[in-house]
Formats: C-alpha cells, structure tokens, sequence
C-alpha cells in the first residue's frame, strides 16, 4: 500500500511530506491537524494540499524537527561539502558551521518544550536530566510519571559543551515562555571522574489544579 503524501503550502513555500511524518509528533499542531480522527474536518482543494499562513521560509526549520529529529549533520560532514562544491573557506563556512550548531540547538529547545507539554499533560511537574558528552539520561523521581526522552543522543556532545560555555541561555528562554506555569530551570555542574564533569538539569513547574478544575465536569 502507497504511504499518503500531503502538500503544505505554506505563505506560497509547497513542502511535500507523508502525513505519517507528522502523525509521528501527536502532541504538536500538525500531528494534530494530521491525525485519524480529524481527517474528515480538513480542507483542501484537491484533497492534497493545504494552506497555512505563516512564514514559509522559516517553516523549513519546522520539517527538519519532523523529518529529521534524529539525524544530525557534523561539521565533518559540511567541511566535505563546502570542499567538494568549492565554497570559499571564509566566513561563509563559519556561517554555515555555526548555522548547523544553532539548528540542533533549536531541535534541543523544540524536544524539550515537547517533553515538558507531555510531562504537564501527565501531571508532572519535575523533569530531571544527566547531560554527559555522550548521553543523556534521566534523573527520574519516583513520584514523577514516566516519559520519555525526546533529545536524541547524538546531540549530546554538541549540548554538554553549550551548556559549559553558557548555563543559562536556554533556561532563561524556557523560564519565559513558561512563566504562567512559574517554570524553574537549574543546571548544576555534576563530577563524574577526575577532569571528567556532567551537568545536572533539574526543571521544575507548577501545575494549577484550581484551573482543571474549571474544565472539568465537577464545576460545569
């Protein structure tokens, strides 16, 4: 059986895709608008293609979490095509290597703003993680429900080393856009061995049980 294939145009940039891409990401917007039970509800002119109105340039970075959650291109990697396609070796190699560092950084931010929307949906309120240079694991309370870990591990030496050189940065970001939920980031500097160190990441939320309420059958 031929797998669907769907069409997103978005603000006139058409990406082609197949609808399990997206379904694969439940809990995010297209995985919803994408899903089984509201196919009936879409609209489309030839059944394939469907608007949306946001920035299609910029929506490029949307498909690479879709398609490519799990893939990662090393400096390596883009040093042999800059190479082979004769690109100078200036500073437009430095914009494309730093331009590759901040798309996995944004992955990173993207995976984690996931697993705290699941964790909320779960009633968590903790997510704890052991960030080394060549995994990344849970610290999981036993209090805390089960979820999983969404940052693939490839990208964990490029995040051990962000977070060495700047603790902060994504903290003060996730602190932002989850300040109704009083969303605390912490990294601690965790020793493993002698000249050997992990970070310890320990983010903390609130969840506001007077305002389930208020959508629950018990006040209506």
């Amino acid at each position: 059986m031929t797998e669907e294939t769907i069409i997103l145009n978005v603000g006139g940039v058409k990406y082609e895709t197949f609808r399990s891409t997206l379904t694969a990401y439940p809990n995010t917007m297209l995985g919803t608008m994408f899903s089984e039970r509201n196919k009936m509800t879409l609209k489309s002119d030839d059944n394939k293609t469907y608007f949306i109105d946001r920035n299609g340039y910029a929506f490029y970075y949307i498909m690479e979490f879709y398609q490519n959650m799990m893939k990662l291109v090393t400096i390596q990697q883009l040093e042999i095509e800059i190479e082979y396609f004769q690109i100078p070796f200036d500073d437009t190699f430095l914009f494309l290597v730093h331009k590759s560092a901040a798309n996995v950084i944004d992955k990173i931010i993207l995976s984690l703003i996931q697993m705290i929307k699941i964790h909320l949906e779960n009633f968590g309120d903790v997510i704890s993680m052991l960030i080394k240079e060549s995994s990344i694991e849970f610290s999981q309370d036993q209090n805390q429900p089960k979820l999983e870990l969404l940052i693939p591990a490839s990208h964990s030496a490029l995040l051990h080393k962000f977070l060495k050189h700047n603790d902060k940065s994504i903290g003060n970001y996730l602190e932002s856009k989850f300040s109704h939920i009083n969303l605390v980031w912490s990294c601690t500097t965790y020793t493993i061995f002698k000249n050997s160190f992990a970070f310890l990441v320990r983010i903390s939320f609130e969840l506001n049980f007077n305002r389930i309420l208020d959508y629950s059958i018990i006040r209506n």
